[in-house]
């Protein structure tokens, strides 16, 4: 039995290991499904400082360092910032 899924969410994860924020693309049926993933992918390690979950190239919201960082920087989702 096939999953129903109607949407690919991008979700970048702030890492401090890493120059770059690491790209997931995570199918789900909705933004909150999505937004539960990027929060499990957020707490599964120390490393990881922020998630920022977009959909369509447009960034949805941002949490930890993204939501500090990204809100005013980053109206779409590039996975990098001028700032950066």
């Amino acid at each position: 039995m096939a999953w129903p899924v109607d949407e690919t969410f991008e979700i970048f994860v702030d890492d401090d290991r890493y120059a770059v924020p690491t790209l997931h693309l995570i199918p789900a049926e909705d933004e909150a499904i999505a937004l539960r993933v990027a929060r499990r992918l957020l707490e599964e390690s120390p490393h990881h400082l922020g998630v920022e979950v977009c959909f369509d190239g447009r960034r949805l919201t941002g949490i930890g360092s993204f939501a500090t960082r990204r809100a005013a920087i980053a109206p779409s989702c590039s996975g990098a910032s001028a700032g950066d």
